[in-house]
Order: structure tokens, then sequence, then C-alpha cells
């Protein structure tokens, strides 16, 4: 049953709910339910800074005590780490940016934050991930530890405020392209030397 179960839904995940490959969606602000979930783990979490950029001594756009959390938590799983290592640089960006930043900017980060993800769980859900439903917490843990001050949640809400009732929807072939992307980054990330040849390759 539980097997099924996971495979119902990849098919809804490939055909339907996968928000940039599914085909036709709309991307409402107010759909936040997720807030109720960082108001525990903003109370839970320790490690916090007053300042909303906080530490980042080697400057590569993630912050140091969420960079530990990272390694600690996809040491072991490169294409995740590399994902939530962008997907953290993206947070970083969206919630420093200064006030009089344009809406388009805040669409911009968005959807490239919204790829990462879907990325991320198109590739879970298309090798039948034994255990998708702890993969899925493992992510709203990680918007937590990069949310986990009062000012840097509500900093996060606001932009999702700012964002409109619905996006533009990307034409049949963007989408394609997204799909592509996200599997030659996988590809690069599991079988570096085999993508290395195959870009020398179609250099020549």
């Amino acid at each position: 049953m539980y097997f099924m179960k996971q495979i119902a839904l990849f098919a809804l995940l490939s055909f339907a709910l996968i928000p940039l490959w599914g085909g036709a969606r709309e991307y409402t602000a107010r759909n936040m339910q997720w807030v109720n979930d960082f108001e525990t783990l903003v109370r839970l979490d320790t490690r916090k800074t007053d300042v909303v950029a906080g530490e980042d001594i080697n400057d590569n756009g993630v912050r140091d005590d969420v960079e530990s959390y990272i390694e600690m938590k996809f040491g072991n799983d490169p294409f995740q780490k590399e994902i939530f290592m962008e997907a953290a640089r993206k947070i970083q960006q969206i919630i420093t940016l200064p006030e009089e930043s344009s809406v388009e900017e805040h669409i911009r980060l968005d959807r490239e934050l919204l790829e990462l993800y879907t990325c991320r769980d198109y590739i879970l859900y298309r090798d039948e991930e034994k255990e998708i439903d702890r993969q899925m917490m493992n992510k709203t843990l990680f918007k937590a530890r990069v949310l986990n001050t009062r000012e840097r949640l509500d900093r996060y809400i606001a932009h999702k405020k700012r964002l409109p009732f619905t996006y533009s929807e990307l034409t049949d072939s963007q989408l394609q392209r997204e799909k592509q992307l996200c599997l030659q980054r996988y590809e690069a990330i599991k079988n570096p030397d085999i993508a290395k040849n195959r870009q020398v390759h179609n250099l020549h």
C-alpha cells in the first residue's frame, strides 16, 4: 500500500503538482500555511543573532550557522547539499532586499528559489525516495533554520506579500528547459566526470 501511495504521489507530481513542470499554475501570496510551523521552530531555536544578515566569514552568501546545518544534514548527499546551499543564498538575498526593491526583483528571486525546491522534489519523487515524508519535513526544517529570528521571518513574509496573486505562467518550452536544466544539474553532481567530458565534447 505504501509503495502504491508513492507511485500515485509521483504521478501527481509529474503531471499536476510540481509547480513549474506540471502545467498551468496559480501562485497566491496568501497561501502561507507554513507560517505556523515556523512560529514554533523559531521559538525553539537558540542559535540566534539580532542582525538579519548574520555572520558569513567565508563570504559565500550563506550564513555560517546555516552552512554548518546544511553540512551536518546533507553532507553525505552532494545534490541536496548544493540545492540547499543555493536556496540559502536566495533566501538571504530576499530577506536583505532594500525596501525600495522592485516587485520584479522579488518575483525573480522567489521563482529562482521555487525552481530549486521543485528540482529537488522532482528528483526525490523520480527516484522513489523511500522516506519522502521525512525529506519533505527536512525542507521545512531548513527554511526554519534560515528564518530563525522574528525579523528574518517577518521580512520573508513581507516579501511574500509583495508578490502578485498570480505569476505569469511559463511557456511549455520554458517549463521543459527548466526540467532539463534540473536533470543536467543532478547528473553533473552525481557523475561529475561524465558531465565534464560531455561539456568538453559540446565545445568541439
